[in-house]
């Protein structure tokens, strides 16, 4: 059977009996059309299934009206989270979101940022693989708004938005201590990645200034994925003397961690052992040994990051390159025995309840 012939606009002018450019004044809602005329080439658009391409329109106007969005995992709900409020922000303004995984990987972030590029993104939004940032800083993005978030690369000059990733991880050990725990480990994290130096050094500030003793042997990095919390948190148990608490770095290491401790660890070590950690999504309660939380103020970023790209798309380069750090929330899980000991955390405590206009099969 031969294929259809794609109808054109040229066609559509034929039917209607008008011009190319009356049919791209209707089509782009201009205005400046008597309503006649415009019903006149909708209904020749709707009787020829009339498509207008929107390569050969980016190709005509330099413009695609796509955001290219690349993030370490996609199976990580933390950055999905963010790309859906992305979504509701630049949507409505007409562009379309290409995302990518760079899979933890950089040379995967590399191959993944070139084949944004190859498609004529507007617009780039990065969540860093690492500290590695030379791919970022390639003339072929010199004319491209590019925005980090989450983390960033020092040796790069483009706008940022992040969490104070260190003063979240400062109060949750903190809470920690005032609970009673002496001994505190570090669970999941890499050297490597901006968020988890800055997270280790909250830790580690609040131990120094209540003069706890760290055991280095219990910093224990490895990575910032759910088989990297399933690993270092059977690593741990492994060792004499482990401490029956730990900061986790972010939300997959804690899910990997409590996965282990639920798979392996005996009544009496899952009895005691306690976390707080970084990230509260939707499902956080039902993380057992969680008794406190930072809460990334999800939309607050999504926002920040969808102004400051639209601005930039419209060539406004004030301030640049910018930086935004928000301050996050703690969450205190009191049913999984969480104590609210100061103002700060009885007001969290009162926060609304994770999300749940959500809707899934």
């Amino acid at each position: 059977m031969a294929k259809r012939e794609t109808a054109t606009i040229k066609d559509v002018a034929n039917l209607a009996g008008v011009s190319i450019a009356t049919v791209s004044r209707v089509l782009n809602n201009l205005g400046v059309v008597n309503p006649e005329t415009e019903r006149k080439v909708l209904s020749a658009v709707n009787m020829l299934h009339y498509q207008r391409n929107a390569v050969a329109r980016s190709l005509k106007l330099k413009v695609t009206k796509s955001i290219g969005i690349l993030v370490p995992e996609i199976s990580n709900t933390f950055f999905t989270e963010i790309v859906e409020q992305l979504e509701k922000l630049l949507g409505p303004l007409g562009y379309a979101l290409l995302l990518c995984s760079s899979e933890n990987s950089v040379q995967e972030e590399k191959r993944k940022l070139a084949f944004l590029l190859e498609r004529n993104v507007d617009a780039l939004l990065v969540i860093p693989v690492s500290d590695i940032g030379e791919h970022f800083a390639s003339p072929a993005l010199s004319h491209i708004p590019l925005v980090m978030l989450d983390r960033k690369i020092d040796s790069l000059a483009c706008d940022v938005i992040l969490t104070d990733n260190r003063k979240g991880a400062y109060d949750v050990t903190k809470a920690l201590i005032r609970e009673g725990k002496t001994r505190i480990g570090f669970l999941g994290g890499d050297n490597h990645v901006h968020t988890s130096i800055e997270r280790l050094h909250g830790f580690l500030d609040a131990m120094h200034e209540e003069k706890l003793e760290v055991d280095s042997a219990f910093i224990l990095l490895g990575g910032m994925t759910q088989k990297a919390g399933y690993t270092v948190m059977e690593q741990a148990l492994s060792m004499e003397n482990c401490p029956d608490a730990f900061f986790v770095v972010n939300d997959m290491v804690h899910i990997g961690a409590t996965s282990y401790l639920i798979s392996h660890a005996s009544r009496e070590i899952r009895s005691k052992m306690v976390f707080s950690t970084f990230d509260y999504l939707y499902y956080a309660p039902l993380l057992k040994f969680c008794h406190y939380a930072v809460d990334q103020p999800l939309n607050q970023m999504g926002e920040a990051a969808a102004q400051i790209l639209i601005r930039r798309l419209d060539g406004d380069e004030e301030g640049f390159p910018s930086t935004v750090i928000i301050e996050p929330t703690i969450r205190v899980m009191e049913d999984n025995g969480g104590v609210v000991t100061d103002e700060k955390s009885k007001a969290a405590s009162n926060v609304n309840s994770p999300r749940f206009d959500r809707v899934f099969s």
